[in-house]
């Protein structure tokens, strides 16, 4: 039946939105997808998404409001209305929530962004996005949201910390759900008015408080960073016989992430070649040299520290893994922005964890560093206090660029004494020999070296005169 058999009293809009009710539901729940995916990806964690379409009754009383003047607020409501779909997120911090947004807008075309808090300063506080699109892959990956937004004129996004959420869904019913308020003489509803002003502020202070509680957790500082070029990859001793020498490729990668994470979901062969592809800027192309860059890692500390849902990919916890280890210099190789963007927001995750080992001299404790900037620091130490010969290692340590076994990335450390150069690719087992052996070269010299808090190795006394040593 057609709005001209019978129904010529009702809008063409209303009749259409009627029509759609099965449709709107399916744009829901690929955005509620979209949005939970999303987060996923950047490992922001979130306490509730939703998405729902609006009902046909809050739609035609939506849009048949009136201005001040009595006229139309809607002249066309099926193309001025922009939440027929709208969606919440509610994060726990408010970092989470910018980062969430700045996601959502980089990934979305919008018609507007605010937080209209900032003008009503009445204690709320909430993202407002309203988004007109999506782009790239996703059109393809969700076909029902991307049809939704080519017909409606956009679609609303919420997003809130859990703070501002407890504050706007309890003002909400009271001001404008609760019989009990409406009743209330001006001068108590002014009381009641004040209390939410006061209890935003309130929520200021645990937004602050959750906001610390995250600092400490995944520090924002960036002082621990090493330098960009450690590490490239690692060796237990430096001679190339060390490394499988079977080329890096989807299938071979595939087959070391399925030894590596048995019990995981596999994940697809385009994720395994955009992994392939960043490895080999960073001049990782044999499994050999793979495997002893993930020597570096303690098993199973990024999955702790990363707090994965119940089924994630050996991709990404490969993906992660790398992150841990090449940090920087792995989000930069990564061609495509949205990949970039991604992997900054959860190298949040792992920034610092594996900067474990701190100098110790008598006046003074250094900032930690990763194992292989430890080992240059000590050579820069040692050679300062005992010469440049003092430092000389076999294939780790050497006066010349060329005393460093070829294809080992030497690093040329400045000294008081002169140039040495430093193997940089360590696996941490060979990088802590290096140090005992560095810091057994300064007896007397007081210095200790640290590992998370922990005394690794400790420079000998000086021998007394009657030390036949």
């Amino acid at each position: 039946m057609s709005p001209d058999e019978g129904f010529e009293q009702i809008p063409s809009h209303l009749w259409q939105y009627a029509q759609d009710q099965a449709f709107l539901a399916d744009a829901a729940v690929e955005m509620k997808r979209f949005l939970t995916e999303l987060a996923r990806d950047a490992s922001i964690d979130v306490h509730l998404v939703e998405a729902r379409p609006k009902t046909l009754d809050s739609y035609r009383r939506k849009s048949e409001k009136k201005k001040d003047d009595g006229t139309p607020k809607y002249t066309d409501p099926a193309a001025q209305i922009q939440d027929s779909v709208a969606a919440r997120v509610i994060v726990y911090t408010t970092r989470a929530r910018k980062d969430l947004a700045d996601l959502i807008v980089s990934r979305c075309p919008y018609l507007e962004w605010e937080n209209p808090g900032e003008t009503k300063h009445n204690g709320y506080d909430s993202e407002h996005i309203i988004i007109s699109g999506i782009k790239g892959p996703d059109v393809q990956r969700f076909p029902v949201l991307a049809k939704y937004l080519d017909k409606y004129a956009g679609l609303e996004i919420q997003v809130r910390s859990v703070a501002g959420h407890a504050w706007a869904e309890y003002e909400h019913d009271i001001r404008y759900k609760s019989g009990a308020y409406q009743e209330l003489t001006p001068s108590d509803k002014g009381l009641v008015d004040q209390y939410f002003i006061e209890a935003g502020g309130m929520r200021r202070y645990m937004d602050k408080i959750f906001d610390e509680i995250e600092d400490l957790l995944r520090p924002q500082d960036t002082s621990d960073v090493a330098s960009a070029d450690e590490p490239v990859i690692g060796v237990d001793e430096p001679s190339p016989e060390a490394f499988d020498p079977t080329q890096l490729d989807p299938a071979t990668l595939g087959d070391l992430v399925a030894n590596r994470f048995p019990t995981d979901e596999p994940g697809d062969l385009p994720s395994l070649a955009v992994l392939v592809e960043q490895l080999a800027a960073l001049g990782v192309t044999t499994i050999g040299q793979l495997e002893a860059a993930l020597s570096n890692l303690e098993k199973g500390k990024v999955a702790r520290l990363m707090d994965y849902p119940a089924e994630t990919t050996r991709v990404r916890k490969l993906d992660d893994e790398l992150l841990a280890i090449f940090r920087d210099r792995y989000v930069e190789t990564a061609e495509d922005a949205d990949r970039q963007q991604l992997l900054r927001l959860r190298l949040r995750r792992v920034r610092g964890r594996f900067t474990i080992y701190s100098l110790e001299e008598p006046n003074g404790v250094r900032r930690p560093v990763a194992a292989a900037r430890a080992v240059r620091d000590l050579v820069k130490f040692v050679a300062e206090r005992e010469g440049v010969p003092a430092t000389i290692i076999k294939g780790a340590v050497g006066a010349n660029h060329d005393d460093v076994t070829p294809g080992y990335f030497p690093k040329e450390v400045s000294t008081a004494a002169g140039p040495v150069f430093v193997a940089t690719n360590l696996t941490r087992a060979y990088a802590e020999n290096l140090m005992r052996e560095l810091v057994s070269r300064v007896p007397g010299s007081g210095m200790r070296v640290q590992r998370a808090g922990d005394l690794l190795c400790e420079a000998p006394p000086e021998p007394s005169a009657a030390d036949p040593t």
